[in-house]
């Protein structure tokens, strides 16, 4: 694709994301890790929420790590189960919704095979993931089975 990051921007990115990861949350090694963000629109301007996110299919767990637009500083990690988790869905615009027993509101993200250059200058980090994408969306349809 014309605005595919390229593999040395997202080689860096990949690091960034998984050191982070690591240095944040307990058994770190045991999550298949991933970036992803949420852009909200308000009347006069954007907002865009950074996190890296970790899933692990064999305990249904899902760990969510907020973070800054470069990846430095990690925010309250959140650590969902299937257990605690009502429900977790593709919306139409492709993003995930989490509702839970343990978060005030639903969590909403976007996990993308490829975020392109051009949303770079939108805080939003350039990163090649297509696989990790798509084991994520088999991993949210048969969490609720």
């Amino acid at each position: 694709m014309m605005f595919e990051p390229s593999q040395e921007k997202s080689q860096k990115a990949h690091q960034l994301i998984e050191q982070l990861f690591a240095n944040s949350v307990e058994d770190a090694d045991k999550y298949t890790v991933a970036y992803a963000y949420f852009m909200k629109s308000g009347p006069f301007s954007k907002k865009v929420f950074n996190y890296v996110v970790g899933f692990s299919v064999q305990d249904k767990e899902i760990v969510v790590v907020p973070t800054d637009s470069d990846i430095a500083e990690a925010g309250e990690v959140i650590k969902l189960s299937e257990s605690n988790i009502e429900s977790a869905k593709y919306g139409l615009q492709g993003d995930v919704k989490i509702k839970s027993s343990v978060l005030e509101k639903e969590l909403r993200f976007v996990l993308p095979a490829y975020v392109p250059t051009t949303l770079e200058a939108a805080y939003i980090l350039p990163i090649l993931q297509e696989e990790t994408a798509v084991a994520f969306k088999d991993f949210i349809k048969n969490l609720n089975k």
